[in-house]
């Protein structure tokens, strides 16, 4: 290194690309903006970091569609990916088995029928309680419902006003992520019942 500066970046959309990589967390377009407001913060007008400063969450949003849709082209085995509203970079399905060995993560836990099942129906149903989730499946789901709870597809989001006030459950980011949904809205309607 020469110990020159680095050149300014060329675009709004690249400065984007590189906070999404270089953040421990999903970003909304709203932090992604802040993060940018933050860093124009004393900076010299005219500065690349006071132009990117007044950009808007409609045009973030814009730019990361386009980054969505360049990756999407590409063969990176990379994809950005929308959960609930905040945008992260994750490796493509695909390519799965090689990056478990190298991150020397477990295989993803196959979801029993049953579980899923269940899980069917707290995120069509949610908020709801397990007596719920039980009339509707017709069995027992307590082992059910504390194995998504441990596997983060599911939380305690409330209580329900009926006596004993039990808890309400609801679909979390987890499950979001594991399914590939950006929202809720993705979800595809519930088959109709014979």
């Amino acid at each position: 290194m020469n110990g020159d500066a680095a050149p300014p970046p060329k675009s709004l959309q690249s400065v984007i690309g590189a906070m999404l990589f270089a953040a421990e967390a999903p970003l909304s377009p709203e932090e992604l903006r802040g993060a940018l407001r933050a860093a124009a913060q004393g900076a010299a007008p005219g500065s690349s970091e006071a132009a990117f400063a007044e950009a808007t969450p409609r045009e973030i949003r814009a730019y990361l569609e386009d980054i969505a849709a360049t990756l999407g082209r590409g063969d990176l085995g990379l994809r950005l990916c929308e959960e609930g509203g905040r945008f992260a970079f994750r490796t493509a399905p695909e390519a799965g088995p090689w990056v478990r060995a190298l991150t020397k993560a477990p295989q993803p836990q196959r979801l029993s029928r049953a579980t899923l099942e269940t899980l069917a129906v707290i995120a069509y149903r949610q908020p709801i309680s397990r007596a719920e989730i039980e009339s509707v499946r017709g069995v027992s789901v307590d082992h059910t419902v504390r194995a998504l709870l441990e596997q983060g597809l599911i939380r305690a989001v409330g209580r329900s006003e009926l006596p004993g006030r039990p808890f309400l459950y609801g679909t979390t980011a987890t499950f979001l992520e594991h399914f590939g949904l950006r929202s809720l809205a993705d979800l595809e309607p519930p088959p109709e019942e014979p």
